[in-house]
């Protein structure tokens, strides 16, 4: 700059630190030196160059920077407002606030379990948050889903609370001769708080199944745990069937029982017994499932009572019988050796209103109580 320069404006560019300032007023910053601008081809040449250049060295990596920064620290705030919204909603699923409800899961030992729905209505206008908040908090957790039930031939937009310890779900090991397993939560509603709250009452072993679903929307989600080869298969095992294979083995227990709920029809029957016998037999002789059939009487019998009490049917594999080969049952029973009943519960129980909904996971679990 100084050699191409200094002959044509020896003022402004006197001496080699003289051009470098200029350069750095020029392109860099503004320090309110003389405006000179370079007069000879070659200067003209060279400070277009150093000003392409400066504009690639310096002020576009800075606007870069600066925009990703500025968009770092938007999404730290996002998260955090998302993670508070998170934390105000699961609270939420802690508060019963009918008094009847209330005293209904004292008196079950059950003050301690989640509601089993937080209505659109109670969050928009209880709690003040709006539906878009709404969405993204739900898009961000992995704790909180929305459904769409219907209710009184109504649908209904609400929210539930999903707990979950395992990729499929929940696994909870208590080391009780019981096991709870549901497999259907995610398709049924309220069907997997019925189960849990059942569990809790009789301190069972638990696994429920909160991910997955064979038509399922989400690809992702989509995947058959109910019927499929891989129960008997090692190899290649999509990683949430090889989880529940180990987590169902490590609970089998010494005379131990384990209920599979399955989500049963509206219709006059409130519950069925199910231990793989033939359908319509009326009968256990022919079941696969469950050895002990004293025990398995006694069950009938204490579930008799609780239809009788609600003026509704109990069958024995009235409409229902032995699964296909691939059902997990299957898997179940000859892994663990244990005696397996499966239980088809009347879903319309799960939509009653709550202190009656309580009434029917008492007396539920009530049968199976030694």
């Amino acid at each position: 700059m100084f050699f191409l320069e200094h002959d044509a404006q020896p003022k402004t560019f006197k001496s080699v630190y003289d051009s470098l300032w200029w350069g750095i007023d020029k392109y860099l910053t503004a320090t309110g030196g003389e405006d000179v601008n370079p007069i000879t081809p070659a200067e003209k040449f060279l400070a277009g160059f150093i000003g392409i250049l400066g504009v690639e060295m310096f002020a576009l990596p800075a606007g870069i920077i600066a925009s990703g920064f500025i968009e770092e620290i938007e999404n730290n705030k996002l998260k955090k407002e998302l993670i508070q919204l998170e934390t105000k909603l699961i609270h939420a699923f802690s508060i019963e606030y009918f008094v009847p409800v209330m005293n209904k899961k004292k008196v079950l030992n059950l003050s301690h379990l989640s509601r089993k729905w937080l209505s659109l209505e109670d969050i928009k206008y209880k709690m003040g948050i709006s539906e878009s908040s709404l969405m993204q908090v739900c898009s961000f957790s992995k704790k909180l889903r929305l459904k769409n039930i219907k209710l009184n031939e109504i649908n209904t937009v609400g929210l539930k609370f999903v707990n979950t310890n395992r990729t499929y779900g929940q696994c909870i090991k208590r080391n009780s001769k019981i096991t709870i397993v549901n497999l259907y939560p995610f398709i049924q509603p309220y069907f997997g708080h019925f189960s849990m709250a059942i569990s809790e009452i009789l301190q069972a072993n638990y696994i429920s199944n909160k991910m997955y679903n064979p038509v399922s929307l989400l690809k992702e989600n989509q995947l058959n745990m109910v019927n499929n080869n891989q129960y008997f298969e090692t190899l290649n095992l999509h990683p949430a069937l090889a989880e529940i294979k180990n987590d169902i083995s490590s609970l089998k227990q010494d005379d131990g029982l384990i209920i599979f709920m399955v989500n049963a029809g509206s219709n006059e029957y409130l519950m069925q017994f199910n231990i793989g016998g033939d359908k319509s037999s009326n009968s256990f002789d022919n079941g696969l499932y469950f050895s002990d059939k004293d025990k398995l009487e006694n069950y009938y019998n204490k579930a008799k009572s609780v239809t009788d009490k609600y003026e509704m049917l109990i069958g024995k594999h009235a409409t229902v019988g032995k699964p296909d080969n691939n059902h997990v049952v299957n898997y179940i029973q000859s892994i663990t050796k244990n005696n397996v009943l499966m239980l088809h519960v009347n879903v319309s129980i799960l939509k009653k209103d709550a202190v009656e909904y309580y009434q029917y996971v008492s007396d539920f679990a009530d049968i199976f109580k030694d």
